[in-house]
């Protein structure tokens, strides 16, 4: 059974932020937008990867996980000079053992320089909130 975490049903996109599954939550691409506007936040990277990482956060903690349950992440940078520069934030919001990783090049939309998604255990069902 799976059971949708976060999603915005007025963008009328056909995805949700998240969806619990299986004792995972899968987290859905998110980039360096802000939430409440729908802006990109700035037109640096690292502004972008702060934002995203915040974004990923938030979705995590309403599935009532962290960023330490994160198993997998999927990195997605418009950039390949942007990896060192990325490594740096990301480098500072997770902790050894660190999530597998998978590192893709590769035009985005919004004009944004980073994408992320994430896999992580669930640390306990959200079926009652």
């Amino acid at each position: 059974m799976k059971q949708t975490i976060a999603t915005d049903e007025s963008t009328g996109k056909p995805f949700s932020s998240a969806i619990l599954a299986g004792g995972f939550v899968f987290v859905s691409g998110q980039g360096g937008l802000d939430p409440e506007t729908g802006q990109v936040v700035s037109s640096d990277l690292k502004t972008q990867t702060l934002q995203t990482l915040e974004n990923i956060q938030r979705i995590l903690q309403e599935a009532h996980a962290t960023l330490a349950d994160v198993v997998k992440v999927n990195v997605y940078l418009k950039e390949r000079s942007h990896y060192e520069e990325f490594n740096q934030v990301y480098g500072s919001y997770f902790a050894y053992p660190y999530p597998a990783r998978t590192t893709i090049y590769c035009d985005l939309n919004f004009d944004i320089l980073v994408e992320i998604d994430v896999i992580a255990l669930s640390p306990k069902r959200v079926d009652n909130q």
